[in-house]
């Protein structure tokens, strides 16, 4: 059984910001909140002095990271991705693709697919976030009016 206490950080909670307060680890669990004052000898210790802990953010809208596009065709663009931002705590991310070419859009569900079973040391890959191409032309936005469609039920 695995067990962490990270310590001397400033602890963000739905409520407030906590000082002096150490994070109960089990099991990769969070299993408590305690005053620093207390003593925990069989548990690894991580000290986040100066520094937040939080939980993980999650990213409903991205196009990327680590210089790569998820529109790329590689799927080493989502690999890249989901680690880089997981150096900067997201720890879920939904991967995002602007209104493109039919086989590139169908490209990116594929290799999303693959991403998501090798992916080992990124945020996770829960799912993707389509803009389009089903857009009215005057609520376009910043999509490319070239991929705008109506909808095809084969689709």
């Amino acid at each position: 059984m695995s067990k962490i206490t990270i310590k001397n950080g400033k602890i963000l909670t739905p409520y407030r910001l906590l000082d002096g307060f150490q994070v109960l680890v089990k099991n990769d669990k969070i299993q408590d909140i305690v005053p620093n004052d207390n003593a925990y000898e069989d548990y690894k210790v991580i000290d986040a002095a100066g520094l937040y802990v939080s939980p993980g953010f999650i990213d409903i809208h991205t196009h990327g990271a680590g210089d790569y596009d998820f529109l790329d065709g590689v799927v080493e663009s989502f690999l890249v991705a989901a680690e880089t931002h997981a150096k900067y705590g997201t720890t879920t991310l939904y991967p995002t693709a602007t209104t493109g070419a039919y086989d590139t859009t169908k490209m990116m569900f594929e290799n999303f697919r693959k991403a998501k079973k090798l992916n080992k040391k990124g945020a996770n890959l829960e799912g993707l976030h389509m803009e389009g191409p089903y857009f009215s032309h005057a609520q376009k936005g910043a999509q490319d009016p070239r991929y705008l469609r109506d909808p095809q039920p084969e689709e």
